[in-house]
C-alpha cells in the first residue's frame, strides 16, 4: 500500500526538495504529513513516510493537472461555484494517485489536505460543502480512495488540541470556531507561537518535530474534523487491506 498526499506547503503536508511529486530523502513531511503517518502506522504497523510509501505533491503541481481538467458532461445538479477549487483538487490528485498505483503494481491512498477556512479560502462555502466536493472530485475519477485533510478552520487548531497549556486533548472543539484568518486578534497560529514560547510563527521543521515525536498524539486529539478525517482514512486503509 502507498501513500500520495497533497497540502498547502511546508507547514501542513510539507514541500518537495527537488522533483514533484517526491518522496523519500527528496519530501521534507510536514505536521499534518506526520499526522497522518501515525494514524497510518497505529493501523497498518509500519511508518508510510519512514518507509518512503508517503509520496507528496505540491499544491502548484495539482494546480496545473486540474486547470486541464475537462469540465464533467454530466453534472446532475449542480454543486457550488465556490467549492470547484476542492472538486478540480481532488480530480487532479486520483489521476496522479492512478498514475502512481500503475507505476507501483499497489494501491494508493490520496490525501487532500485543504483548511477549512482563512484569507485564502475565504468566501469558497462551508467546510462540510468542501470536503463533499473533493470527494464528489474523487469519485468522478473513478478513484475510492481519496482522504479529504480539512482541518477548521486550519491546521493549527488540531496541534493547539495537543499542546495547549490547560486541558491538552480536552474540549478541542471549541478551537474549530476560532477565526482561520492569520491576521484577526489572537489568531490560532498566534496562539500556537504563544503556546511554544516562539516570539512570531513557529518554524514548520518544528511543528513537525513535535507530531513525528508523538507530543502531538493523533489517538489523543479530539477536534470534531480531525476525528472525522481519522474515521475516513482508517476505513479506506481497511477497504484497500481486504482488497489486496
Amino acid at each position: 500500500m502507498w501513500f500520495l498526499a497533497s497540502g498547502e506547503g511546508p507547514s501542513d503536508i510539507g514541500r518537495c526538495a527537488q522533483c514533484d511529486p517526491c518522496s523519500g530523502e527528496d519530501f521534507v513531511p510536514g505536521p499534518m504529513a506526520w499526522l497522518a503517518d501515525q494514524v497510518i502506522e497505529d493501523l497498518c504497523e509500519f511508518s508510510a513516510v519512514s518507509e518512503a510509501r508517503m509520496h507528496a505533491l505540491s499544491k502548484q503541481a495539482l494546480k496545473k493537472r486540474a486547470k486541464t481538467l475537462k469540465p464533467p458532461r454530466l453534472r446532475g445538479r449542480k454543486g457550488p461555484v465556490e467549492t470547484a477549487y476542492y472538486f478540480r483538487n481532488a480530480r487532479a490528485l486520483a489521476q496522479y494517485a492512478k498514475a502512481l498505483e500503475a507505476e507501483q503494481g499497489q494501491g494508493v491512498v490520496a490525501i487532500l489536505c485543504r483548511d477549512a477556512d482563512g484569507t485564502h479560502s475565504a468566501g469558497r462555502g462551508d467546510r462540510k460543502a468542501k470536503v463533499q466536493s473533493m470527494l464528489d472530485g474523487f469519485a468522478l475519477e473513478g478513484f475510492a480512495r481519496g482522504v479529504p485533510m480539512v482541518p477548521r478552520p486550519k491546521s493549527e487548531a488540531w496541534l493547539l488540541c495537543a499542546l495547549k497549556q490547560n486541558a491538552p486533548y480536552q474540549h478541542c472543539d471549541g478551537l474549530e470556531a476560532e477565526s482561520g484568518n492569520d491576521a484577526s486578534p489572537q489568531s490560532l497560529k498566534e496562539q500556537l507561537a504563544s503556546t511554544l514560547g516562539y516570539p512570531d510563527s513557529v518554524p514548520a521543521a518544528d511543528l513537525a518535530d513535535l507530531v513525528s515525536d508523538r507530543r502531538v498524539d493523533a489517538a489523543k486529539l479530539s477536534n470534531p474534523s480531525f476525528l472525522e478525517f481519522r474515521e475516513r482514512l482508517e476505513q479506506v486503509i481497511d477497504l484497500e487491506a481486504a482488497n489486496s
